[in-house]
């Protein structure tokens, strides 16, 4: 039996970590013992809709002044949606309201376990359409999606909201809409979209808007959440002013997409919106980043900036990006927000590396810091913002591949922290045997488990004795971290959340080129591990990238083979060491460890 259809979840496997909680289990063991439970395809909706990141349309909203007081903020739909996790960690007392209890005790205790010190209530829904609330009795009202019937009315939100509605909808225009599955959309035939777009569900934009304006709602801001509300990377305004979706020159080159943003379609054929309307007091107030915007101003003595694009990460933190007034640098930034308490820590090594880089290393280059702090109740890191475009703009464009590994190696080159030194035993279990414990740890397979067994003795043998320095590592850099620019030199390296201060030289530039090839030849992550493993698959000029890194750091003959041996072990390791949960099978459904005993 499911007890929620859009996002399968038997009853019996909630039940099971509801029980485990019970027991003093902590969250995020019994939220990994759920995981494990489901299939593949029910496992990755869930932790689809469990990202925060489906709550950065917070940046957008008007009120309440947290500093005056606390909040109430109140969440319609389903409640293990990660949406309400950045409301109750920037101040608000929330109440989650949703058809089923098991849901609601698991969101509670997620809740409470992401968020210490926050305020999660529950309430179940009943049938009547009236909600059992008090006219006025939240600041903030927020509907993700209908529940069973009866779906409750926006007249409704708007008699127990005193401040703001939020309304996440899909468009009934929509060219696409998403399965609740990372990066798989539905995309309709011409056929399909035509009877979908006469009597589909939904509204469209307009047909919105003038709903919530009848139901007293003043002057609702329009937002695209795209490429759909389930994993929505850019919040694009859809009125005159706010953030605009983001055009590279892979879009730029789909000729028929191009057409229909030029024509002004965007907003009839986006998948989904964020509709953000006021009532009270409220209406007519500045939208949080504006007055973020301001505080960052103060802070900096910098003026003009301009906010361009509102990016949700799919490390479940939100980027403000923004211009200088007349192109300026001064105004030109790149906000960074944690959307949960957990995020402080990834954002709080981002900032200290880069202040690290610039002043022990500044031969790699990296953006400017600016400021790191709290302002308008938002934990923010804020650098000058890079020019150009982020690598995966120009995947498959092999000079600007080429130009961008000839300026990457000196660029690493200067990240040495320490000098060369033979690797004992207890380096080995510091730099490598730490690793696998941590991965071992969180396997769900035997065969996985004694797969990493044989993979770290075979490790220690060729690990144990060879000599090089240590370095400040990236220990994420793929093409997204990376700016270029349009003939593809390097301008930054971005995004240091995951950096060690000193660690294995040559993974980030064995990690970036296997991504890179990876996204431009559509390679799995398993076909990516044996393109490391069998160098010569490798380009010539891919091949004397890493030639020239190793000469410049004196690394001993076969140290890449060493180091692309334990590459998925690596990778894993610092997901896990960043994630907040584990995810189920990740390493044997990513690089087949375990699925075959000699890798």
């Amino acid at each position: 039996m499911s007890i929620d259809e859009p996002t399968p979840l038997p009853r019996p496997a909630l039940e099971r970590a509801l029980a485990k909680l019970a027991r003093g289990s902590p969250y995020r063991a019994a939220f990994e013992s759920l995981l494990l439970e489901l299939d593949d395809e029910a496992a990755d909706r869930l932790m689809q809709l469990s990202r925060e990141a489906r709550g950065a349309w917070f940046l957008a909203l008007c009120t309440p002044d947290l500093e005056r007081g606390p909040a109430r903020a109140l969440c319609i739909g389903n409640a293990l949606s990660g949406a309400s996790i950045p409301l109750a960690a920037h101040g608000f007392e929330v109440t989650l309201f949703d058809r089923s209890p098991l849901r609601l005790r698991f969101a509670q205790a997620r809740n409470a376990a992401l968020v210490p010190g926050g305020s999660t209530e529950t309430v179940v829904a009943q049938t009547s359409a009236r909600l059992p609330f008090e006219a006025g009795a939240f600041d903030l009202v927020v509907q993700e999606d209908a529940l069973d019937a009866p779906a409750h009315e926006l007249d409704e939100l708007a008699r127990v909201c005193r401040g703001e509605v939020v309304l996440i909808a899909d468009n009934r225009l929509a060219y696409k809409r998403s399965t609740g599955r990372r990066g798989v959309f539905d995309v309709p035939s011409p056929l399909a979209f035509a009877r979908r777009a006469l009597r589909g569900p939904g509204r469209t934009l307009g047909g919105y808007r003038k709903r919530l304006e009848r139901s007293g709602i003043a002057r609702p801001r329009c937002f695209a959440l795209y490429p759909h509300a389930s994993e929505f990377t850019f919040l694009v305004g859809l009125d005159a002013a706010g953030p605009r979706l983001e055009l590279g020159p892979k879009e730029r080159a789909n000729s028929l997409k191009l057409l229909a943003h030029s024509l002004g379609l965007f907003p009839w054929l986006t998948p989904s919106f964020a509709l953000i309307g006021t009532r009270g007091e409220s209406s007519g107030a500045a939208p949080r980043w504006s007055r973020l915007l301001a505080a960052i101003e103060r802070a900096t003595g910098e003026r003009g900036a301009e906010l361009e694009h509102v990016v949700a990460t799919r490390g479940n933190s939100a980027v403000l990006l923004t211009r200088g007034a007349r192109d300026h640098a001064a105004g030109a930034w790149c906000v960074h927000i944690g959307l949960s308490a957990a995020q402080r820590d990834q954002l709080s090594t981002h900032a200290r590396t880069l202040q690290h880089i610039a002043s022990a290393h500044p031969a790699c280059p990296v953006p400017q810091f600016l400021l790191e702090g709290v302002h308008e109740g938002v934990y923010v890191t804020v650098e000058r913002r890079a020019r150009g475009l982020t690598a995966p703009q120009l995947t498959g464009e092999l000079a600007a591949t080429r130009r961008t590994l000839e300026d990457l190696v000196p660029a690493l080159e200067g990240l040495v922290a320490s000098a060369p030194r033979e690797l004992d035993g207890a380096c080995f279990e510091r730099l490598l045997g730490a690793r696998f414990d941590i991965v071992s740890r969180t396997c769900a397979s035997e065969a996985t488990r004694a797969a990493l067994e044989h993979l770290r003795a075979t490790a220690r043998e060729q690990w144990i004795g060879l000599r090089f320095p240590l370095v400040v590592q990236h220990a994420d850099l793929r093409s997204k971290h990376v700016q270029v620019e349009r003939d593809g030199r390097l301008v930054a390296l971005l995004d240091f959340g995951s950096a060690e201060r000193a660690d294995l030289p040559g993974f980030d530039l064995l990690h970036h080129m296997l991504h890179e090839r990876k996204q431009a030849e559509r390679l799995s992550s398993r076909a990516m591990w044996r393109l490391a493993l069998e160098p010569r698959h490798w380009r010539d000029f891919e091949r004397a990238a890493l030639e020239r890194y190793a000469a410049a750091l004196a690394l001993p003959e076969g140290y890449f083979a060493a180091l692309a041996r334990v590459y998925p072990v690596l990778v894993a390791a610092m997901a896990e060491r960043h994630w907040d949960y584990s995810r189920p099978r990740w390493l044997e459904r990513q690089f087949g460890v375990g699925a075959e005993r000699e890798t």
